[in-house]
């Protein structure tokens, strides 16, 4: 017959939180790995109306104003100092399309100067209209 023990619990006793904590991070790495993080040029523009328009995936979002600032990852700036930011960007994601989101009340020049940059520089741009 086999013999059975018996082990005593104690109040010393601790629980090995080792295995708990490997799932969360993996867990951690998975959420962090699979979301979305939403691109925003950093100012709210009135987009003009259009009456055609395709979905295009957000790669350099650029945004243009009511008062001809140009927004790039939250910053303003003057049009005659993208040229060194977004060639960084690129850099940074050479397949990556340019989104330009000018305002309804924004310089068409400015727009037409952020598009002709981003020709410049070889990236794919369209203009975002609602």
């Amino acid at each position: 017959m086999a013999r059975r023990t018996r082990i005593e619990i104690g109040e010393d006793t601790e629980l090995d939180m080792t295995p708990m904590l490997d799932v969360v991070f993996i867990l951690l790495i998975f959420f962090i790995v699979t979301s979305v993080f939403v691109k925003m040029p950093g100012v709210e523009v009135d987009k003009p109306l259009a009456l055609t328009a395709a979905e295009a995936t957000p790669g350099i979002l650029v945004g243009v104003d009511s008062k001809s600032k140009v927004w790039i990852d939250k910053n303003p700036y003057e049009l005659n100092e993208i040229r060194p930011i977004l060639l960084g960007l690129r850099d940074e994601n050479p397949k990556a399309e340019g989104i330009i989101i000018g305002d309804a009340g924004a310089e068409v020049g400015i727009v037409m100067g952020v598009q002709e940059i981003m020709t410049e520089l070889k990236i794919d741009n369209v203009i975002a209209a609602e």
